[in-house]
């Protein structure tokens, strides 16, 4: 029964493998751009501009060219460098500073881009009566086009004037150690009537595939509503399921490994939030809650934070409530998530995720350790009955059904569950892949070395691990019962190849976890195996 299951898993792990290597398709490239290079890819479908309730029509812009050329204005933090376009402040490209694309390397990753094909901007604007307030596709100016950001805050304005006197400020603002950017709007309204506004934020994405071996991580969009505490999450291809709703609070985000951008509006006002596609150009509106702006008055509105940044177990949640549902764990979430609570924890004690992977190996191998018992138990008593086993089939070969009835006369008589041997392997199937999806999105682990492997997140570069998990499912077998069945034998003693074949591609944090479970399993039976059979 044993062996069977092993096979059984063999067969599902090879099924997922070659549907994920047939789907896997070229993925877009979004990384090193040039920021003196930069050319603005504009949104030409942009009348979705949200509601001013007074209208209650959708304002219509004219649709610029996109081969206009804007200019833009750069902020570099410790954390940031950013590209924001005077055409409505959009910002149009920002890089992570303190993350490489390669190990080492002086290339910084790009999340929000404007290059054609990997299009994924932050926009905002304001919403008003007849026009008369800058959209995301108003020209703005800057007093500088280089920012630096030299002490703990710093604040970069953008200024709009109207014909009519009226003078909007957007401000950018930043602070040092932290991936958010505030944006917030001074309206002077020097004419002579007041002014009804709605800002809004809102992401704009060029759809994008991720794909990993064996199952990818998920890239989209979500919704969160923090009144009702309730997430909605729709990749690219679901983007119509999205439900369109007023909420109190909340936020839209974008998503991939390892990384996010979300805008996050005032928590105690009210939202709207909204999804739209136009030309494969996917899009999460949100509108704040409308104002209105006194004549002869000023005031500063349409106060939203932007993070740009990783997703880091324990402290994306301290950003805004519900933003932890980020992280993607896959459907065994209920299971990842205390994984990862788990391993962060063992890290912030002993320093290195190498040596927490290991340890927290050990703990749930201790925790299964009655179950793995009793299963090891049971084999070491049928290892012992193969000789009688393989009489069984010399004596009844031919008659199966009679074969059948003596093996289980044999098992009671013996009072051996041959059952029992498959259920720790049944019940760490499901804590694998859980594990599996929770390495797949912990940034912390992406170019963390340990020992010879330069990046946990990423396969083995001399394939040393796999090597060694197939050694060590090798000597695993040699200390199970035999299949009585040749052909059984024979394809059982394949599985330690095919299964090094195919972690060979597997992260090496995931396949370290494996080799030690290996580990820790084999002195387990080993030990049980010498006491019951001497």
């Amino acid at each position: 029964m044993n062996q069977k299951l092993l096979l059984s898993i063999a067969i599902i792990f090879t099924f997922f493998m070659l549907w994920e290597k047939w789907q896997t398709k070229n993925s877009v490239v979004i990384n090193g751009n040039s920021m003196q290079k930069s050319k603005v890819v504009l949104d030409e479908q942009s009348s979705d501009i949200p509601m001013i309730n007074t209208q209650n029509i959708e304002i219509d812009m004219p649709v610029p060219s996109a081969a206009q050329k804007v200019g833009f204005t750069t902020v570099t933090t410790d954390l940031l460098s950013l590209e924001i376009s005077h055409k409505g402040g959009t910002i149009q490209n920002a890089f992570l500073n303190a993350f490489p694309v390669e190990l080492k390397g002086d290339e910084k990753f790009q999340l929000l881009s404007n290059k054609v094909g990997a299009l994924f901007q932050a926009q905002s604007g304001l919403a008003s009566r007849d026009n008369v307030l800058p959209t995301h596709l108003s020209e703005f100016t800057s007093a500088n086009i280089n920012y630096q950001l030299s002490a703990d805050e710093l604040v970069v304005p953008l200024v709009w004037q109207s014909k009519d006197s009226i003078k909007v400020i957007k401000n950018f603002h930043f602070k040092k150690g932290s991936y958010v950017v505030g944006v917030d709007y001074k309206i002077i309204n020097n004419s002579n009537q007041s002014l009804p506004v709605k800002p809004y934020v809102r992401l704009i994405r060029k759809a994008i595939e991720q794909s990993n071996m064996m199952m990818p991580t998920f890239t989209g969009g979500l919704i969160y509503d923090k009144k009702n505490n309730t997430v909605q999450k729709n990749d690219f291809e679901d983007w119509a399921d999205f439900d369109i709703q007023n909420a109190i609070g909340g936020w839209v985000a974008m998503v991939q490994q390892y990384f996010i951008a979300a805008w996050i509006p005032i928590q105690n006002e009210q939202q709207k939030f909204s999804t739209s596609v136009t030309d494969g150009i996917y899009k999460l509106t949100n509108a704040n809650q409308q104002t209105n702006i006194a004549a002869g008055s000023s005031a500063i509105i349409g106060v939203n934070q932007l993070y740009i940044g990783p997703k880091e177990y324990g402290k994306i949640e301290k950003v805004a409530a519900g933003l932890n549902y980020t992280l993607d764990y896959g459907w065994l979430d209920i299971l990842a998530d205390p994984l990862a609570w788990l391993i962060h924890k063992i890290n912030t004690f002993i320093g290195s995720w190498g040596w927490s992977i290991i340890l927290i190996t050990m703990l749930i191998k201790l925790a299964f350790y009655p179950l793995s018992e009793k299963s090891y138990r049971s084999m070491a008593k049928m290892r012992k009955l193969s000789p009688r086993l393989t009489q069984l089939k010399e004596a009844y070969g031919d008659d199966r059904q009679k074969m059948g009835q003596k093996t289980m006369e044999l098992y009671k008589k013996e009072k051996i569950n041959p059952v029992s041997g498959c259920l720790p392997i049944i019940v760490q199937i499901p804590v694998f892949i859980a594990f599996y999806w929770m390495l797949l999105d912990t940034v912390e682990l992406r170019q963390t070395a340990f020992w010879w492997m330069s990046d946990l997140s990423v396969m083995d570069p001399y394939y040393i691990l796999p090597i060694i998990m197939g050694a060590s499912m090798f000597v695993q077998q040699k200390l199970n019962p035999p299949p009585p069945d040749p052909m059984q034998a024979k394809i059982m003693m394949a599985l330690p190849f095919v299964f090094t074949i195919m972690f060979l591609w597997f992260p090496s944090g995931l396949v370290l976890y494996w080799v030690f479970n290996n580990i820790l399993s084999i002195t387990q039976q080993w030990a049980i195996n010498k006491r019951i059979n001497g």
